[in-house]
């Protein structure tokens, strides 16, 4: 096979270029120093309150799987229970997206993991966009954007369902599971998901808020999309864009319930699309046409990965 040696592209080249960036989590966007200062703050125990500590011991270049990838995110939602720790997080990821030449984002975070008693999840979201307002302020009134030179910066938020949560997660979970004692696990995920899609929806019509998208993040295997039906039916009824985390530690039939039963109008990950070997469901006679017929619809449909 003949090959064909493409020339390298500058990095910077690379970092001028007007990007978007559309997956971008709010508690996976902190600064190692903010985490470390905010920690203090809040009286948060961390693995190690140095920066290369926190990189050998939690946020790794490398994860032996989505489990301990996740494991992170218990540090960061802990230091974001307040409006001021929240607004500042966004304020801060916005002004580095900047920096890299990113000029459209869409932030998503899961509102109910940073609520307690003091703080709705309206404080949360509203928290969310006042950092990214901020920061786009600032960059906007510039005199290269004024002149034309720049582009300006705008953004969106994503709302999160999560798969699966637990009493240790938050306020808003523990509650949930002790007026649904003997629920199965199934339901309980159901009805959070279904009560925050309605209140993403609620709060874009009536509060005017930049609810962009719905999203259903966190472990994968053992906790099916196709829980959330009801909560993706309403967001779909009212025109709230659907997005998914799919296929990110599971296989392809993961993103066939997410455009299936869920309606997504995009994929977070999608990593093994094309992995017949991942398929675990043994009605499926022809694994390879299974797949095919998947990869072939999403790009008909425009379903971006």
């Amino acid at each position: 096979m003949k090959t064909t040696n493409l020339p390298r592209i500058p990095r910077e080249f690379i970092r001028q270029i007007p990007k978007t960036d559309l997956h971008l989590h709010l508690d996976g966007s902190l600064r190692l120093a903010t985490l470390i200062d905010l920690a203090r703050q809040e009286r948060v125990k961390l693995p190690s309150f140095e920066e290369d500590g926190l990189k050998e011991l939690v946020f790794k270049e490398k994860y032996a799987d989505l489990r301990e990838y996740l494991r992170g995110f218990q540090f960061t939602c802990a230091v974001l229970r307040n409006p001021r720790n929240i607004e500042r997080v966004a304020c801060e990821l916005t002004e580095d997206n900047i920096a890299e030449g990113v000029r459209y984002v869409e932030v998503r975070f899961a509102p109910p993991l940073h609520t307690h008693p003091g703080l709705t999840i309206e404080d949360a979201i509203r928290a969310v966009a006042g950092g990214l307002e901020r920061a786009r302020r600032t960059h906007n009134s510039t005199r290269a954007v004024q002149q034309g030179r720049d582009l300006p910066f705008e953004f969106g938020i994503i709302v999160c369902a999560m798969r699966a949560f637990n009493a240790k997660m938050g306020d808003y979970y523990r509650k949930l599971l002790s007026v649904m004692p003997s629920a199965p696990c199934s339901e309980v995920y159901a009805t959070a998901s279904l009560e925050m899609a309605r209140q993403a929806v609620a709060l874009r019509d009536r509060c005017g808020l930049p609810i962009v998208g719905f999203d259903l993040a966190g472990e994968e295997a053992g906790y099916p999309a196709a829980y959330h039906v009801q909560a993706y039916q309403f967001a779909h009824d009212h025109f709230l864009k659907k997005t998914v985390h799919a296929s990110e530690a599971y296989g392809p039939e993961s993103i066939f319930q997410a455009i299936t039963n869920c309606h997504a109008n995009r994929i977070g990950h999608g990593t093994f699309l094309f992995e017949q070997d991942m398929l675990q469901d043994e009605s499926i006679e022809n694994p390879s046409r299974f797949v095919e017929q998947l990869v072939e619809y999403i790009a008909s449909q425009r379903i971006t990965v």
